[in-house]
């Protein structure tokens, strides 16, 4: 047989492979262990019964998760070698916009004595902090969830499952915990502690994701 003919029987027959994505079952695993971190770590506020009834929670919980599905396409982008990550990183930086103006905005329509209680709340010390310490519990999971990629930048993938992670942490920190309520609030602090998540999954990355 000519090399040709064994090439083309070699050939037929074969499908495209489906492209790598994060594993879900592990990106589950890293929510749970979010809300335990949050339980178990920080308690959940007293009055979650009554918070959860109110659109607040769930109105920091779309931008936060938000985040998180623009950090994993990011890094399904970032996971495959080859793959541009302009559009990817351009969905997350909206995201962040989108949420900066809203801040804005409230924050220019609030009486101006207000504002700076309005920005900083009661826990703008703190609130980057328990994000990216509960990120730190949901961190090996979404770390796990990229074994299936291949990523040729392992700085730039580590970032972005940074952010998920991140993401995960904000949205079971900004329900259970959280007793702030302003868009500039979240819009500043939450952003702040999701990417030094990010900071620290890139560093964390370059050498973990190498292959």
């Amino acid at each position: 047989m000519k090399t040709d003919d064994l090439i083309d029987a070699l050939a037929a027959g074969l499908e495209p492979a489906r492209p790598a994505r994060p594993i879900g079952r592990w990106l589950v695993g890293a929510a749970v262990a979010a809300v335990l971190a949050v339980a178990l770590l920080l308690g959940v506020r007293p009055d979650i019964v009554q918070a959860v009834q109110s659109p607040t929670p769930w109105l920091k919980a779309l931008y936060t998760l938000s985040l998180t599905a623009a950090a994993l396409a990011l890094v399904t982008a970032a996971g495959r070698p080859g793959v541009d990550v302009r559009r990817a990183l351009l969905a997350l930086a909206i995201v962040i916009g989108l949420a900066l103006l809203w801040g804005a905005i409230e924050l220019l329509a609030a009486p101006p004595g207000e504002r700076l209680g309005d920005w900083l709340g009661r826990t703008w010390t703190v609130c980057g902090r328990n994000i990216v310490m509960v990120a730190a519990a949901t961190a090996p999971f979404v770390l796990l969830s990229a074994r299936r990629l291949a990523p040729t930048r392992p700085a730039a993938c580590g970032a972005a499952l940074g952010v998920v992670a991140g993401g995960i942490a904000a949205t079971a920190y900004g329900v259970l915990h959280c007793p702030e309520a302003t868009a500039a609030f979240v819009a500043t602090w939450y952003t702040l502690g999701v990417l030094a998540a990010g900071v620290i999954g890139a560093v964390v990355g370059r050498f973990a994701l190498r292959w």
